[in-house]
């Protein structure tokens, strides 16, 4: 069997180096990168207030709502306490995702205002409950509605217009079923 010289090996070996070389020349490369998606542009003030009260909204009926199932004497509140924890949870997930998308951060916690009226509930138990948040989901009418109506009107948000549309209708509810 007859072995290749040095000189045909260092021969070949270099010709099949540039070969491999030129290859690399003819071949285009990567594709561009496609373009980035659009920035999510931050909410404006008016859509951002709107979002800042349907938050404090979910948050203290949610809060209220808690209470009201093991605070209240009437099984149909303590059932509706159930059933408004439920509903306004998913309202406010998708609050959420929504400020999200609009680079908005929403409070952890509801207002001092609405704090304070939790803090006055926690106290109560039993008719006095009852009594009290039946006044409270009733007086949502005077308090609630009209400042989200507000805030809504101002807001350029549909999606969070009609977020705010399904909590008013929510809560409209709730006060039909006491």
């Amino acid at each position: 069997m007859l072995r290749p010289s040095r000189h045909q090996v260092l021969t070949c070996s270099s010709l099949v180096i540039s070969l491999f070389a030129l290859s690399a020349c003819m071949n285009p490369g990567q594709p561009p990168a496609p373009p980035l998606p659009a920035l999510a542009q931050p909410f404006p003030v008016a859509d951002t207030n709107l979002a800042a009260a349907i938050n404090d909204a979910d948050l203290t009926h949610i809060a209220l709502a808690t209470l009201a199932q093991t605070h209240a004497a009437r099984s149909d509140i303590a059932q509706l306490g159930t059933t408004i924890v439920k509903d306004l949870t998913a309202n406010h997930d998708t609050l959420a995702t929504l400020a999200a998308t609009g680079k908005t951060e929403l409070a952890a916690k509801p207002s001092a205002q609405s704090q304070k009226v939790i803090d006055q509930m926690k106290a109560l138990h039993g008719a006095a409950f009852d009594k009290r948040y039946v006044r409270y989901l009733a007086g949502t009418k005077k308090t609630t509605i009209p400042a989200l109506d507000r805030s809504s009107a101002e807001s350029k948000n549909a999606d969070l217009q009609k977020l705010a549309a399904d909590l008013k209708t929510k809560l409209l509810g709730y006060t039909k079923q006491l």
